[in-house]
Order: structure tokens, then sequence, then C-alpha cells
């Protein structure tokens, strides 16, 4: 059975949610304000700019993804972490997470066209750096001792 939540939600509130679900799994294992995604983040996460993170600052397309981010936590899909000098940051909700990959697993999404398959992002050198970052400090973190 399909999702009701997924079945209201537009192709481009999908689309940031996926990123912001996806986004914060890549980041598994790190501190939570290490994992939260801020709005340039998602927006290229999302396909929706190639702007640089000083560009998107000014840009129309930032006020329609701080709507659509507004959209998606009045629904319960994403909370604010925290809010920054330049750019707010988001972290999925558990309901967010469910919404993206609901039980069942992939196969059970309604529109599986709609989620980056990672194509969109690996085209993308910056994300695909900061990917590359995020996975060097996790083998780094690994050979740490434990935190008392």
């Amino acid at each position: 059975m399909a999702d009701p939540v997924r079945g209201s939600l537009t192709d481009g509130q999908f689309r940031v949610l996926v990123a912001i679900v996806e986004g914060y799994r890549a980041r598994e294992g790190m501190k939570d304000r290490i994992r939260a995604l801020n709005e340039w983040e998602i927006a290229r996460r999302a396909g929706d700019t190639s702007l640089s993170y000083a560009e998107f600052a000014q840009d129309a397309a930032r006020e329609d993804l701080v709507r659509v981010l507004g959209e998606l936590q009045r629904l319960g899909l994403v909370s604010t972490w925290e809010r920054g000098a330049h750019y707010d940051t988001f972290v999925p909700t558990q309901a967010g997470d469910r919404v993206v990959d609901p039980p069942g697993g992939i196969a059970a999404r309604s529109s599986p066209e709609l989620v980056p398959t990672g194509v969109a992002a690996s085209a993308d050198p910056v994300v695909e750096r900061l990917d590359e970052i995020i996975r060097l400090l996790k083998s780094i973190q690994d050979r740490l001792p434990p935190a008392h």
C-alpha cells in the first residue's frame, strides 16, 4: 500500500526530503551537528542548484527551498537542527525517514524515478569531494580509541 504522506507530497517536496534523508544517512556515525545538512547542501543534493555556497545565499532558488523546507517541517518530516548565520541546518525525522524508505524497502516506493540514484550527485565534483572527506573522517574516527 502506498504511503498516504508520500502521495500528498509534490515532486519537489519529495526530492528535497530524499536529499535530506540520504545526505543524513551518508554521514552515519558522525556527530548529529555534523550530520545535519545546510540549505545549500540540500539544494545541491536535490539537483536544484549548481551555484556556489555564496551565490546561493542571494538566489531566488533559496527562497523556494526555504518554502519547501517549511512545508516539510509542518508535515513533521524534517526538523531544524540549528539556525546559522548564513544557512539553517536540517535533519530528517523518523516520519521523514519512513516516507523515503517505507516498510518493504526501495521496491515499495510509489515513484522510484524521483529518487536520486547518486548519478546527479556523482556528476557534481563538490558533492563527490564532500562525500570523500566524510568517508575519510569516518575511517579516522574508526581508528581512534573510544571516547570516555
